[in-house]
């Protein structure tokens, strides 16, 4: 996991933070970390050990959540999401 962290757009801290605001289980923040490095589907699935239909079922609950239609509408909601939790404390 060495080369995910240092590609890493947020901190480990940070994203325990965005993971905790919100709401989203272990996996599916693991998945959406790999998605902000550019990792595919099948790369996702082998960092994280399980299968493509595993990721692209955590995909497709993401998308549904936080009501966006692919993985770059879900990667922007997040960023947008993080964005303005530091515009709050500025």
């Amino acid at each position: 996991m060495a080369l995910v962290s240092e590609r890493a757009i947020f901190s480990e801290s940070e994203w325990l933070e965005i993971a905790n605001e919100l709401s989203l289980p272990p996996r599916q923040a693991e998945v959406i970390k790999l998605l902000f490095v550019g990792h595919s589907d099948k790369q996702i699935a082998l960092e994280l050990q399980i299968s493509v239909p595993t990721v692209r079922t955590h995909l497709s609950r993401l998308f549904s959540r936080f009501d966006v239609q692919d993985r770059t509408e879900l990667v922007l909601y997040v960023f947008r999401y993080f964005r303005e939790g530091c515009q709050e404390y500025s």
